[in-house]
């Protein structure tokens, strides 16, 4: 009859120990990474001075900003190209909206555009007064206004429309700005809008500027994008 021996391990209880604690660390560290993995909640919470696309505008304002955006876009190509900022009738030459005064334009109350250059004077656009005897021969100074001082410097190109008469409508302001992209220079552009459809050009186009003088910017969410910022995107199916 065969017989059986049982070889007890060198290490004792050593290896019991061992074992126990390699699974409780390996344990542990799920639980860990479970609890403190930083969820995914999709786009981030609006600021108190921001709008968004999707549910903050009326629908006048909605047609308008689904306007501008490529609109935006064919302006900073068309500087990429041509080093210089295409004026209203560049754009409403090419018919694009919502500068074109087509049905568009009219449907969605007629607004009237303005191009904005880096230290534009308005009060000096249209040129001073004639030489005369009143002023030596000479050509009067106009001194530079609140918009030339504001805009100096900032290096940015604007698109100001007001004036529109559709009910819930909003005054517009496409700023085109410059930002880094590695050791290149890009435009980029953000929309902004004002609840008074006739609101004065802004004199200063910094964010801080803005928003202290009642401008909001917008933020382009799409319906998915939305839905991710209501609900968190864990919650969406």
């Amino acid at each position: 009859m065969p017989q059986v021996r049982i070889i007890l391990p060198l290490s004792g209880r050593l290896e019991s120990v061992v074992f126990f604690l390699a699974t409780f660390l390996l344990v542990a560290s799920t639980v860990g990474y479970v609890l403190l993995k930083p969820k995914n909640e999709g786009p981030p919470p609006l600021l108190s001075w921001q709008v968004s696309s999707f549910d903050g505008l009326s629908p006048v304002d909605q047609a308008i900003h689904s306007a501008l955006l490529p609109a935006a876009d064919e302006i900073i190509w068309s500087n990429n190209d041509t080093g210089t900022w295409p004026s209203i009738t560049d754009l409403q030459s090419t018919l694009l909206p919502p500068f074109y005064e087509d049905n568009f334009w009219k449907t969605n109350g007629e607004v009237k555009w303005k191009v904005i250059m880096p230290g534009a004077n308005s009060t000096a656009a249209v040129g001073p007064p004639p030489p005369s005897k009143t002023n030596n021969g000479l050509a009067a100074f106009v001194a530079p206004n609140a918009v030339y001082q504001g805009t100096l410097g900032q290096g940015t190109a604007s698109y100001y429309g007001s004036g529109g008469t559709a009910p819930g409508q909003s005054a517009y302001l496409i700023v085109i700005g410059h930002a880094h992209s590695g050791v290149y220079w890009i435009n980029q552009a953000t929309l902004w809008i004002h609840k008074n459809p006739n609101a004065p050009f802004p004199d200063i186009l910094k964010p801080e500027g803005l928003v202290a003088r009642g401008w909001r910017q917008i933020i382009p969410y799409n319906g998915a994008s939305e839905v991710e910022r209501v609900k968190g995107k864990d919650n969406v199916q």
